[in-house]
């Protein structure tokens, strides 16, 4: 072989590592408990699911991600997320009148790498949309195990959010306190998490997959005057097809 062919795989190869992979179209449903007061207890949601997976490449509603450098050191990914907004102003009584939220677009960096049995995951996520103007951080750590159809994946980590991502979720400001609601400022604050979740292949391209978390709240939520509940926990249910 020549070496503009062997030039010619190179090329080919890692073009493929790109756009060489499959699609998968299906319905996740998510159940989440609401942390705000005078809210009720859970948040029902239902989106199609629709999603592209290469090696190096993720594209789906749940957001970006590129893996642009990879080695047995581990690989580093740049990203692109949505963070839904926290709350409308009718889901409570306690929270009409307060600024309107809206979704946000962010993005950053991720850095991956096989651990024991499991695999450690760091990323960091800053506002780009000009929506809250906030960073989080987020450690984690999951293994994975099969048996049979079946495979689980559990772990848990802590993410960091500074005070202008807090606030999004939590202020007060001065102008809208009330006698029942005081205003209320966000420090920058740790938030504790586990996670779950299990997909079973119902056949060679069809799989459920179910997940689930908590999401530990700290003082810098519970002390504000709009917030209830120091955990939040959520469920995820999906039918995917992969082609």
């Amino acid at each position: 072989m020549s070496a503009n062919d062997d030039n010619s795989a190179q090329t080919t190869s890692y073009r493929d590592q790109w756009l060489q992979g499959h699609f998968q179209l299906g319905a996740v449903g998510t159940v989440d408990t609401s942390p705000y007061r005078g809210a009720d207890n859970a948040d029902f949601g239902g989106l199609p699911w629709l999603a592209f997976d290469s090696e190096r490449l993720h594209v789906g509603i749940d957001g970006i991600r590129a893996k642009i450098v990879q080695g047995n050191w581990g690989s580093v990914s740049i990203l692109g997320n949505v963070r839904m907004k926290p709350f409308d102003d009718d889901d409570s009584r306690y929270l009409r009148g307060l600024h309107e939220r809206d979704w946000a677009f962010e993005t950053g960096v991720a850095y991956d790498r096989q651990f024991g049995p499991g695999e450690a995951h760091i990323e960091f996520l800053h506002d780009v949309s000009g929506e809250h103007e906030g960073k989080q951080a987020d450690a984690t750590y999951k293994v994975p195990f099969q048996s049979g159809r079946f495979h689980y994946e559990v772990g848990g980590g802590v993410m960091w959010r500074d005070s202008d991502l807090n606030n999004y979720y939590v202020e007060v400001r001065p102008n809208e306190a009330r006698a029942d609601r005081a205003a209320y400022s966000a420090d920058s604050a740790f938030l504790p998490h586990l996670d779950a979740s299990v997909a079973y292949q119902l056949t060679a391209q069809m799989m459920v997959r179910a997940n689930a978390s908590a999401t530990f709240l700290p003082d810098e939520y519970t002390d504000s005057s709009i917030i209830e509940d120091d955990v939040i926990y959520g469920v995820g249910l999906g039918l995917v097809y992969q082609f």
